[in-house]
Order: C-alpha cells, then structure tokens, then sequence
C-alpha cells in the first residue's frame, strides 16, 4: 500500500502518494509534471486521464491512427507500464516486432538500416527523441512515428514531401530524389506485371475461379514486397521477392492458360471424331 502524505495548512486530509502527484501533474506545476510522476506501475487508464489533459493532441492521434483504441492496442503495448523508461520502450524496434511480423518485418530487417541497427543497437540512445538526425540509423518509430506522431508519419495521405523531408536529415537532398525515383519506377514496372497478370487472367475462361484466384494471389503478394522494398530500401524484396518473383507469376499464368487451352482443343479435337 502507497505511504500516506498529511497536507499542512489546510483541513486535514489524507492523500496517497500517488493521487498526490497526480494533482500536482494535472493542476499545480505541469511545467515540471515529468519530474514528479512516480513510476509505477500505471493501467492504460490512468496513462490516457494524464496525456488528455497534458497532451490533448497526441491521444487524438493515437485514437484516429492505426494503433487506436479500436485496434485493441493500448499505451502499456508500446511503453510498457513504467514511467521512467516508456519513451526508449516505444523507439525500439521490439515494440513494432511483437505485432509487425511476416514481410514488413522482414523487408525492413535485411535492407541496410535494418542490419546496423542490429549490429549498433546497443549504442544508441533511445532517449532521444524521434528528430531528424538524431539517431545513426532509423528504426521503425523514428520513421513511423516521427517527431512524436502517434498516428503514422509515414501513410500516403501525407505525401512523399513528408518522407523525402525525413529522409534528408541523413541523406543529402540529391539523393534522397535520385532514390524516390528509382522506386517510383520499381513500383510502375511492378504495376505493369499485375496488369498483364491480370490481363491474362480474364481470358483464362475454362481455368476454373478458385485456380484464377490461386494463380492472382501471388501477383498481389509480390506487388506487396516490391512496395515493401522500395519503401524499406531492401534490395531483396526489391528483387529476389519482387520483381523476378512476379516474373515467375506471369510465366505460371502463361503457362497453365495454354496448357488448359491444350487440353480444351485436345477434348473439341475428340469430341468431334
């Protein structure tokens, strides 16, 4: 049980230490509130009752975002239930893996960034905050959520001016162009594959619908690395799981539609003997 604190110079009142600074975070001293919150541990509750008064915006952005009470993820998720360490909790890349599997993951480890972080991990200050330059390598928070976006600095609605901007606190401007081209041309080359795909597909009318659909899935995965690659920079998924793989789709949907188109003008071929 928390050790009660008698106020002085009022009516007398008992309060717990907990409740106590709860008052003074919310009403008497914001300006150093982050001092004095003890460090727990706290219920997603009580992490939502604080921010709303302190940080208004950032709660609204975690509700409106993909990590939003509808998702099922709460703060304790990413921060864990401690004050004191719930900043460098949230920036490490454990916090994105534990959810974040498959190929967003994957992509992200094997491309350059991700093999220094690995490599460097234990150097780095996870104490600091998500600002451009401010760490050697980028993980999934300094690019996701940066600058203390709760929502996620990094979805199409906010434009390729906002992840060139972040790009460039490490890379020069030139660069930073030069690659924002490149794969915005991986991801035309690759739209192109699916639109053939696609394409083929419709003609495929003696293929029954459950094998189209087997032989169009595929086509959306690989567009998915391609994507995943260029926006991770690995060039694995750029490649090996990208775009040679939708090449291979393309040939099996050649395939299998004149092998079945064989087979139909085998049968008509029988039929009318």
């Amino acid at each position: 049980m928390n050790k009660a604190i008698e106020l002085t110079g009022r009516p007398r009142r008992v309060f717990t230490d907990r409740w106590l600074s709860a008052v003074l975070i919310l009403f008497v001293i914001p300006a150093v509130a982050q001092e004095l919150v003890p460090d727990g541990p706290f219920t997603d509750a009580e992490c939502i009752v604080c921010h709303e008064t302190r940080e208004p915006g950032l709660v609204k952005d975690w509700r409106n975002g993909p990590h939003g009470s509808a998702s099922g993820i709460n703060c304790t998720d990413c921060h864990g239930d401690r004050h004191g360490d719930s900043l460098a909790a949230a920036r490490r890349n454990q916090a994105c893996n534990g959810c974040h599997q498959g190929p967003v993951n994957h992509s992200y480890t094997t491309s350059k960034h991700g093999v220094i972080l690995r490599l460097e991990e234990h150097r780095l200050d996870w104490h600091r905050p998500l600002k451009r330059g401010n760490y050697r390598v980028p993980g999934c928070s300094y690019c996701h959520q940066h600058d203390n976006d709760h929502g996620d600095t990094m979805a199409p609605e906010h434009g390729p001016s906002v992840r060139q901007w972040i790009c460039a606190g490490c890379h020069s401007p030139r660069y930073v162009r030069e690659q924002f081209d490149s794969g915005r041309r991986q991801q035309e080359i690759a739209e192109l594959k699916v639109t053939e795909g696609e394409g083929l597909l419709s003609t495929a009318s003696t293929l029954p619908p459950e094998e189209v659909a087997t032989l169009r899935k595929p086509l959306l995965q690989h567009l998915r690395n391609v994507r995943l690659g260029v926006g991770h920079q690995s060039p694995d998924y750029q490649w090996w799981h990208g775009q040679p793989a939708l090449d291979g789709d393309l040939i099996r949907i050649r395939d299998r539609i004149t092998q079945a188109r064989r087979l139909e003008a085998a049968n008509n071929t029988t039929t009318n003997h």
